[in-house]
């Protein structure tokens, strides 16, 4: 990327749209000798339906929304970057036989077009190479139809914004626990989002396995719904909420099944929720440690707003064996006023892409 003087002097600004299936995260920041300066971060809520596995179906709304956050926060977008809300990325490991750097990505975009199902022409498509062999290239390659990608570039036309950097969920992740060298080692990366949870096992530019449950924010904020209040005073009573697991006393069926919380069958609720959570990051380990018992993972590390459950984070820490670490997303910046500052949970990804623009920069 061409740096002006004035930018050698001031700083590159950089601005990061993330976008999930309830919300979009953003991050607009200034870096300067490898310090970041912390401007302007937010979360804005989308309705459900507004973007669906993926795919951007409300493009009218989403333009709005994002004209509201230059104007709100009256950011400049500088570098700007996007990360698509997950369900229609591709990320693998490839190995591929030496070739020229010129015919590698063409050859690539054959290699998988039966995975996204897409004719090559429809693929866009980039890739790291993690390990270079005498006759074979290793390759983290990551693939979205071309048609979802203007999907969410429309969006910022509509705003004459020019979006210069198109990231994943998984790679910011990657990028941003890069940065800080969490990732010497395979590690577990958990976000436990709104609509699902994401379980990443990852080490420095190596994917080793990528997936999706359903448990999630969302059915955590359902248990505190009823029929006096709404979605979002459901959301302020579980902020009030605070699980302790050993009051989750025996099930009794007859309060179970009626829509009776007593303080008890919330609890027992709760825990069954986090149980599940816990139960797939176990069936992960075991399924990566007996693959690859000489890379086994050590370290977990968690993100998410689902992680503003108070407690969720001591019974994850007490029910698995791994060390476990809370990503803190914003550590590396700097920060004037916190008075109006989002909790650093919804923020990884955001970060995470503006790292791995960074990082790409100064190799």
């Amino acid at each position: 990327m061409a740096v002006s003087p004035l930018s050698l002097i001031r700083g590159i600004k950089y601005t990061s749209i993330d976008f999930g299936h309830s919300s979009i995260k953003y991050l607009n920041t200034r870096v300067k000798n490898n310090k970041f300066k912390l401007l302007a971060s937010g979360r804005r809520e989308i309705p459900t339906g507004t973007i669906n596995d993926g795919k951007v179906v409300d493009t009218h709304l989403l333009t709005k929304i994002i004209e509201d956050i230059f104007n709100e926060k009256n950011m400049e977008p500088g570098v700007l970057m996007l990360t698509p809300a997950s369900g229609q990325e591709f990320i693998r490991n490839i190995k591929m036989p030496k070739m020229p750097r010129e015919e590698l990505k063409e050859a690539l975009i054959w290699e998988v077009q039966d995975f996204l199902d897409l004719e090559a022409e429809k693929i866009a498509l980039d890739y790291i190479i993690s390990n270079e062999k005498e006759d074979q290239y290793e390759l983290l390659v990551t693939g979205i139809s071309k048609d979802v990608l203007n999907g969410y570039l429309e969006i910022f036309e509509n705003n004459m914004l020019k979006v210069k950097v198109f990231n994943l969920e998984d790679m910011a992740l990657i990028s941003l626990l890069s940065k800080k060298k969490k990732l010497e080692n395979p590690s577990l990366i958990l976000d436990v989002g709104a609509s699902s949870s994401k379980i990443l096992i990852a080490a420095k530019n190596k994917l080793f396995l990528s997936r999706e449950v359903d448990t999630s924010g969302n059915n955590f904020s359902n248990l505190f719904l009823n029929e006096e209040n709404n979605q979002e005073e459901a959301e302020i009573e579980k902020k009030k909420f605070k699980f302790f697991p050993d009051q989750a006393g025996e099930e009794n069926l007859n309060l179970m099944l009626s829509d009776i919380n007593t303080a008890e069958t919330l609890q027992k609720k709760v825990k069954d929720l986090a149980d599940e959570i816990i139960f797939e990051v176990n069936r992960s380990l075991e399924y990566h440690n007996e693959r690859n018992s000489e890379n086994a993972v050590d370290d977990i590390y968690l993100t998410g707003g689902g992680l503003l459950l108070n407690g969720l984070v001591d019974y994850f820490k007490e029910e698995i064996d791994n060390e476990i670490f809370v990503i803190d997303p914003l550590k590396e910046f700097q920060i004037k006023d916190k008075t109006n500052q989002i909790n650093n949970h919804f923020l990884a990804t955001a970060a995470g892409t503006i790292m791995s623009e960074v990082m790409h920069n100064e190799s």
